[in-house]
């Protein structure tokens, strides 16, 4: 409670008209039982009609007033509550989104789903609907008690001899039902993870036709899931079954102790009517606020899990009193940088220096593995070197802001980023407050604006998860259409045509030329044909800067650069002739 208190407190107010009109509704819902006692001992034993008329008045009143009452602080609940749910999950999705890749590449997105969703409402079930229900309950049972003892003391301290035992069944199962329901929580989200999985790479399942084998890990994980909530079901069982027998005996014990009393003139009928009607009110609140404790310490789980992620602390945080990047030059600087992956065995950059002028068209190439992806993902700072810095227009990455920094960045990297969204809205993230027109002279940059009229909704076509109605080139330049649209004083093009034919790769090249003019522009590439016109080419190999210079100098050299470009251009020489060949 104290850990979540903060997220109560702007509600502090709305909740506690919400207690009050609680209290209030649970003391009129204690007048009836005796209220019926006076109805039924002082006017119709005494058959007095003025005295049953006004107790049946009151009955109403009561009713009428109790349901007003109830429906204004349901209504307050409610509000309170969603805003609270809403709350918290901003918390932990801030904190998620706060943290470095090195975090995502080592959890589960399930398991992160599940938190955010599962957990959230199990840890708000607790902060406000367990609290509220067990307060509801221990008035109840408070003033239940205080009627019993007033028609007759005797049955009410018999009442408390069953109390005890509750307590006892309560802390005994308990422990273990919170144990289980943390197992059920994890096991839970591996199931999430599993359908989060199999619904993302759906194509391979299917192309290797794997539907069956799919189906036995999900049989596998769920039997995991039925497992541990059965074996929790267990405990809850036995915890609710004695605490029900407990609850059940004490009514027939009263029955027959205070059916005796009437009988022997010691007890008027009316009084025995109300005793045991109070008494029935009596132990059902208690067995509730007993199961509510099983409720309490399935919260817990999800409680642990929840706050887990309210204290992650990132790798890569940002200064207390970041520098905002106004007037953006280009000018990026690598000092000593020396970089490894976490739970990397060798270093994906060491030593590393470079100084790319402002305006500058810079490529990089090097063989898989060489830290090429490395020098983008600590530039956009994604990843903090481990030792050495990296500077935009001469100041300490870690000492900008992370908006201003990465709004001065576009990248397009080789995998195409989209969303389960229009066309026209995946365009627009790259800038919120562009306008339809801005967003049309992007895509007619990135080559795709006929394609997109050709389409029967035009840019208000959906495309699907991750851009599944699209053909790979087309995902592409959609991908492309979104950093044009950002206008980035920095460019970044990780092989962003590697989906393209030669054809549409001149044109886009042609189409983005004008728009890199005055940008700095870091090109990575596989494909050496595709940077031969680059202002400066760097060779990367094993996160060392090999080689640096001109495209013809490079080559001249004989050294690395003209290693792979020349097998390149060996190996797509026969391709030209086959085709050409077959071709006729």
């Amino acid at each position: 409670m104290r850990r979540f208190l903060p997220f109560f407190r702007p509600y502090l107010k709305k909740y506690a008209v919400a207690v009050s009109l609680l209290l209030a509704t649970i003391g009129l819902s204690l007048l009836p039982p005796f209220l019926l006692k006076l109805l039924i001992d002082d006017g119709i034993k005494l058959g007095n009609t003025h005295t049953l008329n006004l107790v049946v008045v009151y009955l109403v009143i009561a009713l009428l007033v109790t349901g007003i009452l109830r429906g204004v602080m349901d209504y307050i609940h409610e509000w309170v509550s969603a805003w609270l749910i809403y709350d918290l999950r901003s918390a932990v999705f801030t904190k998620i989104q706060e943290q470095s890749l090195d975090f995502f590449a080592s959890r589960k997105t399930g398991d992160i789903l599940s938190r955010l969703r599962t957990d959230v409402i199990a840890v708000y079930s607790v902060l406000v609907n367990t609290f509220l229900a067990g307060l509801s309950e221990v008035v109840q049972i408070v003033g239940t008690l205080a009627f019993m003892f007033y028609l007759n003391y005797k049955l009410a301290i018999m009442a408390l001899v069953f109390t005890p035992f509750l307590y006892v069944i309560l802390t005994v199962t308990g422990k273990r039902i919170r144990r289980l329901s943390l197992v059920l929580r994890d096991k839970d989200a591996q199931l999430l993870e599993f359908f989060h999985e199999i619904i993302s790479n759906i194509s391979i399942v299917k192309l290797y036709a794997r539907e069956e084998y799919t189906m036995h890990a999900h049989s596998r994980t769920s039997k995991d899931v039925i497992d541990a909530g059965l074996m929790r079901l267990r405990y809850k069982f036995v915890s609710i079954f004695l605490i029900g027998t407990f609850t059940g005996l004490a009514p027939i014990l009263f029955i027959w102790y205070g059916g005796y009393q009437v009988i022997h003139g010691v007890f008027s009928f009316g009084s025995f009517i109300a005793f045991y009607l109070y008494a029935a009110r009596f132990y059902s609140p208690i067995q509730s606020i007993t199961n509510r404790g099983v409720e309490i310490y399935n919260g817990l789980a999800s409680a642990q899990r929840i706050a887990e992620y309210l204290d992650l602390r990132s790798n890569v945080a940002e200064a207390a009193h970041p520098i905002h990047l106004d007037g953006v030059r280009g000018e990026i600087t690598f000092e000593q940088v020396s970089f490894r992956y976490p739970e990397a065995k060798t270093e994906a950059l060491r030593d590393f220096d470079l100084r790319i002028e402002p305006g500058e068209k810079l490529a990089v190439v090097g063989p898989s593995g060489a830290g090429k992806t490395t020098i983008i993902n600590l530039l956009c700072r994604l990843y903090d070197p481990q030792s050495g810095r990296v500077l935009v227009d001469g100041h300490d990455l870690r000492s900008l802001s992370f908006k201003s920094l990465r709004e001065s960045i576009g990248v397009v990297s080789q995998e195409a980023l989209l969303f389960h969204d229009t066309i026209l809205e995946n365009i627009r993230f790259g800038r919120p407050d562009a306008t339809d027109s801005e967003i049309i002279s992007a895509a007619k940059a990135a080559h795709l604006h006929e394609f997109i009229e050709s389409l029967p909704s035009g840019y208000d076509t959906t495309i699907g998860t991750k851009g599944m109605k699209l053909s790979g080139g087309q995902r592409q330049r959609l991908s492309l259409a979104r950093v044009i649209l950002k206008n980035a004083k920095i460019w970044v093009l990780d092989e962003f045509t590697s989906s393209l034919d030669s054809g549409t790769e001149s044109v886009i090249y042609e189409n983005i030329a004008p728009l890199l003019r005055d940008k700095t522009a870091i090109t990575i590439a596989h494909r050496l044909s595709t940077v031969v016109s680059a202002d400066r080419i760097i060779v990367l190999e094993q996160g060392h800067l090999q080689e640096s210079g001109t495209h013809w100098s490079l080559f001249q050299s004989n050294g690395l650069y003209a290693t792979l470009f020349e097998a390149q251009m060996q190996a797509s020489q026969p391709m030209y002739q086959e085709a050409s060949a077959t071709l006729g």
